[in-house]
């Protein structure tokens, strides 16, 4: 489904759209819906930061696991820090406002703000430790050490969701979200 919202080009996959229908259908308390919500937000923070950095932002594709920000680069390092920082910043600020009244809606911001802090490829700690190293070593010595680092975070990461699908019985999203990471890891290879 392709929208379009001033400048902005806004393609929501099927499969968004297929997930949200289910999610709305049998999630009766509402926790997935707040999750997602904490991730629009998570983006939010991105964008804003793009637009005080006058990065010009072109369009927005959600995807099942991600979303795409389609837009220039930053001009500085400076730039590039605080928009890779945006999306988090805008979750421990939804966190500290929110869970005071809810922890419903809270929780979802301060944990989505803690991983993706994580300095795994594809999460905003990944790309703060690639611009950082980046300013000493070559981008393939960066890459190599990117990968290294996420295979030894995603390791234990998918241990324990392995140990808390065995405990709970039916709660896999830890695994999954790990096995999706490093499907990732070695894609871009």
């Amino acid at each position: 489904m392709k929208l379009r919202i001033a400048d902005l080009r806004l393609y929501i996959g099927y499969e968004v759209v297929a997930a949200m229908t289910a999610v709305l259908l049998l999630d009766r308390e509402n926790r997935v819906i707040c999750c997602f919500l904490a991730a629009l937000l998570h983006e939010l923070g991105h964008i804003i930061m793009m637009r005080l950095f006058s990065v010009k932002v072109r369009g927005l594709e959600l995807r099942l696991f991600d979303v795409l920000i389609d837009a220039d680069e930053p001009d500085t390092l400076r730039a590039d820090v605080c928009v890779t920082l945006g999306g988090v910043l805008m979750n421990y600020l939804c966190a500290a406002v929110f869970c005071p009244f809810s922890l419903k809606l809270g929780l979802p911001h301060l944990m989505l703000g803690v991983f993706n802090l994580l300095p795994v490829m594809s999460l905003d700690g990944g790309r703060l430790l690639y611009l950082l190293l980046s300013r000493r070593f070559s981008p393939r010595a960066c890459e190599n050490v990117l990968r290294i680092t996420t295979f030894l975070f995603l390791l234990p990461l998918m241990t324990a969701g392995l140990y808390l699908l065995f405990q709970s019985g039916y709660n896999y999203s830890l695994l999954v979200i790990s096995l999706y990471l490093t499907a990732i890891l070695f894609i871009k290879q």
